[in-house]
């Protein structure tokens, strides 16, 4: 089968790559900032919802519910970078 690959295809290349053997500090970095991320995660959904319950005006609703889900999506992209980092060694 010859064109692009499918997002499993990809997957399935990646997986199978060459696995790195993590050290015990390096789990215990990623460990802490999952725990951060999910802690940031809450918070922020605990604020967007607490101001998505009280507005009104549907202009403003929409607004506030697209910047919660980018500011939801940076958290993840943050943590997932920060992870990266303790992976490679950086």
């Amino acid at each position: 089968m010859s064109g692009m690959k499918s997002a499993y295809e990809l997957a399935m290349e990646r997986s199978s790559g060459p696995s790195v053997k993590l050290t015990d500090e390096q789990k215990a970095a990623i460990a802490e900032i999952e725990s951060k991320m999910k802690a940031k995660l809450a918070e922020t959904e605990i604020m967007f919802d607490q101001q998505l319950a009280s507005e009104a005006d549907p202009a403003k609703l929409a607004f506030a519910q697209q910047t919660r889900q980018q500011q939801l999506a940076k958290i993840k992209r943050d943590a997932e970078e920060e992870k990266e980092g303790v992976r490679s060694g950086v």
